[in-house]
């Protein structure tokens, strides 16, 4: 297994295409699907990659599979900061 993470600093065009296709672990600081609030998402697309207006904090728009949830496709907002660990 090859796992790679990404670097804050790392340009959005390389995040992007690093992202895709992989599944990505990621620490929500609030779930209702996990009780550990560990996710595990299988990203399809990267739509956007920027920061926060409010926060300064990077973060991706995604439309991934929601392992924890069903399989599920749904857009998300994740924060750089959140995914551990890229498979």
């Amino acid at each position: 297994m090859n796992t790679m993470t990404l670097n804050y600093n790392t340009p959005s065009a390389k995040i992007a295409s690093d992202l895709v296709g992989k599944t990505v672990r990621y620490f929500a600081n609030k779930s209702r699907v996990t009780k550990s609030g560990v996710r595990l998402f299988k990203i399809e697309s990267v739509e956007n990659v920027d920061f926060a207006a409010k926060t300064g904090k990077r973060y991706v728009t995604v439309l991934a599979r929601d392992i924890d949830d069903g399989g599920i496709a749904k857009y998300r907002n994740l924060q750089l900061a959140g995914i551990d660990l890229i498979v």
